[in-house]
This record gives C-alpha cells, structure tokens and sequence, in this order.
C-alpha cells in the first residue's frame, strides 16, 4: 500500500478517535459541580437558575450544608423568606459550625417574628466567630426591640470594643441606655458627645430622644 494512503488512513482514524464527544469521556457531575454553577448563578443575579443548581446538588447529597446555605441566600433574594428559612434551616442541621449559617439563620427567624430561635441562631454564630459584627448588630437590635436594654447595651459594647468609631452601634447604646433608666442618662449623653465627631445626623437625633426623656 502506498505510503500515503498509509499515512491518510492512521490520521483519519486518529482524528475519529480524538474527536468523539468530550461526555463519552467526561466524569458525571458532582454534588459539588452544581454547587459551583449555582453560586455563579447568584453572583449573576440568575436566582432561579442557581436554586435549581442547589437542588441538583442536593439531590445527590442530601446533607450537602453548604448548598442548603446558599439555597436560602437565593430564596431570601426573591423574598421567598418561608423558603430560605427552610434552607437556611437545614444548613445549620447539617453543618452545625457553618457560622454564615448560623447567622442567616438567625436573620430570617427574626424577620418571621421568631426572636428566641434568632437569639439562638445568633448567639451559636457569635461563639463560633466573636469578632461577627453583623450578628452583633442583629442581636443588639432584637434586644432593643424587646426592650431588654441591658443586654442591648452590654452587646453594643461589644461591637465597640471590635470598632469604636462604629455610629450606629454608639448611637443604639444610646438608645440604651435611654431606656434603662433616668441614672444612665449621663451615659446616653457621653455617647452623643462622640457621635458628634462620628455622624452629626446620630448625634442630632440622640439629642433629641435625650431631651425628650429629661
């Protein structure tokens, strides 16, 4: 047979080789390949697609914590907050030292008005990382909101231990200490004295409340 021919035949059945489909060859996807996709998709604000990523992901690892998590972030940006609780549920069941979970978790309790399942979520978040100001932040609030001014104080503190020039944390001390009692007045003001050189707008409106409580 002539050299050519040869060389044509081995090069043709080379290439018919070398060319069949990549998913003859490829592995099939993992747990962890849907979870990937699915947080690309949130970052693209694609969040439909990305809970569907989730959910692929799931399927093939029930217990799969960190997609569950990012599940609930997908669900709580379409305000579908019943499902993100559910989500952000599962996250912390199954991966119990998730502190971005934890936290999360927290967040959604609130806003479905179960404070003490929040207080919890935050505080398991805050054991794990002491230094989260945001669960401090949330924490600090839900207090406030409850009028449990001590514990609100004592958590704002905490965040100003962390940052000192944190405005809003100093302002809500002040509210605070507003709401403790007529002897935590003088604290009240010592911390509208800073705000004045952290924000005017938090000192101004401190201010006042003060004014309004005397």
């Amino acid at each position: 047979m002539h050299y050519k021919t040869i060389h044509k035949i081995f090069l043709a059945l080379f290439l018919s080789i070398t060319l069949l489909p990549l998913t003859a060859y490829a592995e099939p996807p993992t747990a962890k390949t849907f979870l990937e996709i699915g947080i690309t998709n949130n970052k693209k604000a694609d969040f439909s697609e990305a809970i569907d990523e989730f959910k692929r992901a799931i399927e093939l690892k029930p217990d799969y914590a960190e997609a569950y998590y990012h599940l609930g972030r997908a669900y709580f940006s379409l305000h579908r907050y019943d499902e993100a609780y559910n989500a952000y549920k599962n996250a912390v069941k199954y991966g119990p030292k998730l502190v971005d979970a934890h936290f999360s978790f927290g967040v959604i309790s609130y806003m479905l008005g179960n404070n003490k399942e929040a207080i919890a979520a935050l505080k398991k978040a805050l054991n794990m990382d002491p230094k989260h100001v945001n669960a401090y932040m949330k924490l600090g609030n839900i207090y406030l909101e409850l009028e449990q001014y001590q514990d609100a104080a004592n958590t704002y503190k905490r965040v100003l231990k962390i940052n000192s020039k944190n405005a809003e944390a100093r302002y809500n001390l002040g509210i605070a200490y507003i709401g403790l009692s007529k002897q935590y007045m003088t604290s009240a003001r010592k911390q509208q004295n800073t705000l004045m050189k952290l924000d005017k707008d938090f000192a101004i409106d401190l201010d006042a409340k003060i004014k309004c409580k005397k």
